[in-house]
C-alpha cells in the first residue's frame, strides 16, 4: 500500500476543511462501486425484470435458462401489479 494513515482522523466525521487521502490500492474501485451505488434502479415492471435477469435453474425447472413472461403470459398481469409505481386498477385495491 501506499498511502499512510493518520492518527487525527475526526471521529465525529469530515469538516469542510478536511481532505481525505485515496492514494491507496482499489481507491477506484472503491470510489467506482459507490457511484454505481448512488446510481437508481431502471424504472422496470416485475414482468421486465424477470426477463432480463431471472434465470431458470435446471434442477427446478423443466425448460432451464432464462425467464420468458411470454412463455407465461396469465402472470404477466400479476407480476405488473407488484411493480412498485404502478397505479392499481380497481381487482385489487
Amino acid at each position: 500500500m501506499s498511502a499512510t494513515t493518520s492518527a487525527s482522523w475526526p471521529r465525529s466525521g469530515l469538516n469542510s476543511g478536511d481532505t481525505i487521502d485515496l492514494a491507496f490500492d482499489g481507491a477506484d474501485a472503491l470510489l467506482h462501486a459507490w457511484r454505481d451505488g448512488l446510481t437508481p434502479d431502471p424504472d422496470l415492471t416485475v414482468s421486465a425484470w424477470a426477463d432480463r435477469h431471472r434465470v431458470l435453474s435446471p434442477r427446478g425447472a423443466n425448460e432451464a435458462g432464462p425467464w420468458r413472461t411470454s412463455r407465461t403470459p396469465y402472470l404477466q398481469e400479476l407480476m405488473d401489479a407488484l411493480s412498485p409505481g404502478i397505479r392499481r386498477s380497481g381487482w385489487c385495491s
